[in-house]
């Protein structure tokens, strides 16, 4: 039988310890008493089912807070093995980056090896060149001093035979001496004789001279006709090309009601022209230039199909100009080219178009050859003028003259269609195009950032890759068309019927900054850009950074207004375009900003970064 006192401990604190003692002892005494069966107290079983609940509550909870603890370390394993995975994924990144660059390194130093093989080498051939001219010219006076001796010494040959004559004379005849004056005559007689002789070589020489430059005169006159022919020809192909390209873009985009379908750029249909219509054209022209084309107007449809360019054998950089289009049956006095149906004057001067400027870059972002469309890196070509990028090997193959020249005083076009256009606002100072239109509006930023980020704010803000992925070859050539003419209200960028890849307008855009002669952020403060961004203390790095941006000229401070509170909007939505500020530097940086000393672009790469990243995170606090 359970005691009083082990009720009165199983009240202690430590009740679970006592409890168990006491049963023990219990159970203890039983045994030793040999009896089977223990009484005990009701209170003490009741105290015994107390602590068998609060026992069990204790259980109940300790085992809620083990799940608990069992699920936030779940949680932590999952949040550490996403970490991990990041981590791998940016550890990757890091490792092909920094291939990358030990590649692009690599690069620069043997195209450095190669300048400097080929700098060896120009030194070289500029050595042995003046070396030649050098002795060209003793050669030339060493010949002349021969033929001078050899004239002096048959003189001298003369007088001493004479001399030796009359000496001989003397000794066989005492009589008299010989007067000078006989002596004089005989010298005179002998050098007659010489004369004669010398002019019977003469003679020859003097026939072939003349010969040789009536040869000359000949290849002369030929190779000008050639020229002019060539250079009409390459005007006439040109013509047809630029012609070609606006009529199926125009048809492309509004065909009228009633008509029928264009025919694809650059198709050719049947000549419906009479053979008697156009006067025969030259064998040699032909022979040169391939066979003819035909352009035909169709009465049915009055769809107007252009012939595709005629390819040109002669690489030849003359001024080409725009021609008439005669209608069938108009009479004409010009002569015609039959297999073109175009009328072709032969009066110089009337040949308007300029040639292109083009002048050596390195390429450092993948771009895409205006020509061919292919990729092109490293070091290749661009026009000054119009920023026309082409490869070095396709340089002699680009056809169509540089938009950027005003055409000459010569010029006249019976295609009112056809727009002259001004300089190319592609590589044209940006504080200059914003004077140009000030007619337009009173404005301080170029129409193009407007409309194109315009477009974006419509349209991309949430497209993912936007101002990182590059638009199609095709439309962002159209949209460079349309701006180049400057007639800026008769396209709409946020029509999408006629604008379906926004890349195309970011490409157009991105296209531009880099083709200005002075970049965004200016030259000028080019160095102290990159001094800032190396500082570290943010509050003295924001007042930096503040001045440098209020020093820039007008336009080209409300232009980076413009452009950075349009790019701080973009990076705010980069939860559906993956477009934050670090990339969003990276894509700006060589495009906003660039050293004046071409060696400096990869030591600058982070340096503009930093720089684009800061404006864009900062931009309502700069500009507010």
């Amino acid at each position: 039988v359970a005691s009083l006192q082990s009720i009165d401990a199983l009240r202690r604190p430590d009740v679970a310890t006592t409890l168990i003692k006491s049963l023990k002892d219990v159970i203890a005494n039983g045994k030793a008493h040999g009896a089977k069966n223990v009484k005990l107290d009701v209170d003490y079983l009741g105290v015994m089912l107390t602590v068998l609940d609060g026992q069990h509550s204790k259980n109940t909870e300790l085992k809620s807070k083990v799940d608990q603890m069992k699920r936030t370390s779940q949680q932590y394993i999952e949040g550490l093995s996403a970490s991990n995975e990041e981590y791998d994924r940016e550890l990757a990144t890091r490792r092909d980056f920094e291939e990358e660059v030990k590649r692009l390194r690599v690069l620069v130093a043997e195209q450095n090896a190669k300048l400097a093989t080929l700098g060896a080498d120009q030194r070289r051939r500029e050595l042995m060149e003046r070396t030649s001219k050098e002795l060209t010219t003793n050669l030339h006076g060493l010949e002349q001093d021969v033929s001078k001796l050899k004239a002096e010494r048959d003189m001298i040959l003369a007088e001493v035979e004479e001399l030796s004559a009359s000496k001989s004379s003397e000794h066989a005849a005492p009589p008299p001496s010989p007067s000078h004056a006989t002596l004089s005559r005989s010298l005179t007689t002998r050098f007659d004789g010489i004369k004669s002789q010398y002019r019977k070589e003469l003679e020859p020489l003097i026939q072939q001279k003349e010969s040789l430059a009536r040869e000359i005169n000949e290849l002369k006159e030929v190779r000008d006709s050639i020229m002019e022919e060539t250079t009409a020809l390459n005007a006439r192909n040109e013509e047809l090309s630029d012609l070609n390209t606006q009529i199926a873009r125009k048809l492309e985009t509004s065909v009228p009601t009633g008509t029928k379908a264009a025919p694809a750029p650059g198709s050719v249909s049947k000549p419906k022209f009479n053979s008697t219509q156009s006067a025969p054209n030259t064998s040699g022209t032909n022979a040169s230039f391939g066979p003819p084309q035909s352009q035909s107007v169709d009465g049915d449809d009055k769809t107007l199909r252009a012939p595709k360019p005629v390819e040109t054998h002669e690489h030849h950089t003359a001024k080409v100009g725009k021609f008439k289009w005669y209608k069938a049956g108009k009479e004409n006095t010009a002569p015609r080219n039959e297999s073109l149906g175009i009328s072709v004057s032969s009066e110089k001067g009337r040949l308007t178009a300029a040639a292109h400027n083009f002048s050596q870059m390195s390429i450092l972002r993948m771009a895409r050859c205006d020509h061919c469309s292919d990729k092109m890196w490293g070091s290749q070509l661009r026009c000054q003028a119009c920023g026309l990028s082409v490869h070095a090997r396709c340089v002699n193959n680009v056809q169509g003259h540089c938009a950027s020249q005003p055409p000459s005083p010569g010029y006249r076009s019976d295609d009112s269609q056809v727009a002259t256009l001004g300089p190319s606002m592609f590589g044209r100072n940006l504080i200059e195009q914003v004077r140009s239109e000030e007619h337009i509006s009173d404005r301080a930023v170029p129409i193009i950032v407007e409309k194109c980020i315009e477009a974006v704010e419509a349209l991309g803000m949430e497209y993912e890759g936007i101002y990182r992925k590059t638009g199609g070859t095709s439309e962002t050539k159209s949209i460079t068309v349309l701006f180049e003419r400057g007639r800026y209200d008769s396209f709409d960028l946020k029509n999408q019927d006629s604008f379906n890849d926004i890349s195309s307008v970011t490409s157009v855009l991105k296209s531009y900054f880099r083709a200005l002669p002075d970049p965004l952020l200016t030259y000028a403060l080019h160095e102290t850009f990159m001094d800032a961004s190396s500082i570290r203390e943010p509050a003295a790095k924001s007042v930096a950074l503040t001045a440098l941006v209020n020093q820039l000229p007008r336009e080209h401070y409300e232009t980076v207004r413009l452009l950075m509170l349009h790019l701080h909007r973009i990076q705010e939505k980069q939860a559906y375009n993956r477009m934050d500020s670090k990339n969003l530097g990276v894509v700006f940086g060589p495009t906003l900003m660039r050293s004046s000393d071409p060696s400096r672009e990869f030591s600058d790469m982070a340096g503009k970064a930093v720089t684009i990243q800061w404006l864009v995170l900062n931009a309502p606090e700069i500009f507010a």
